[in-house]
């Protein structure tokens, strides 16, 4: 009895060295898994902050060209939206819109 214990013990700790290994193993790949998706992620939001600030410096730019123009019924008309979704609920801005337009495109209300 005492052979078969001190092979048993032998085998569980075979079984223990093996699963120590896997798990070491499991350990590295996940290490360097995570080093990966966070090097993505960081090009990811590098980029996306690159792309933010150069969007945001083009509507500086436009908004600095729209201050410059005269025509004050332009510049409403770029900060109105003008495209309507035909929803159910939602009000009708037809006129409303047709007027901005008329507004935009007259010179003697562009002035006023």
């Amino acid at each position: 009895m005492s052979i078969w214990n001190d092979e048993w013990q032998v085998t569980l700790k075979d079984r223990k060295d093996a699963e120590n290994a896997k798990k070491a193993e499991a350990l590295e790949q996940a290490k360097a898994d995570l080093e990966t998706f966070q090097a993505a992620r960081e090009a990811k939001r590098e980029a996306r902050m690159k792309t933010n600030r150069s969007d945001e410096q083009e509507k500086l730019e436009a908004l600095e060209a729209d201050i410059e123009n005269d025509n004050s019924w332009q510049k409403v008309c770029k900060l109105v939206e003008l495209s309507h979704d035909s929803a159910d609920s939602s009000a009708d801005v037809k006129r409303m819109r047709d007027v901005m337009i008329l507004l935009k495109n007259d010179e003697k209300a562009a002035t006023t």
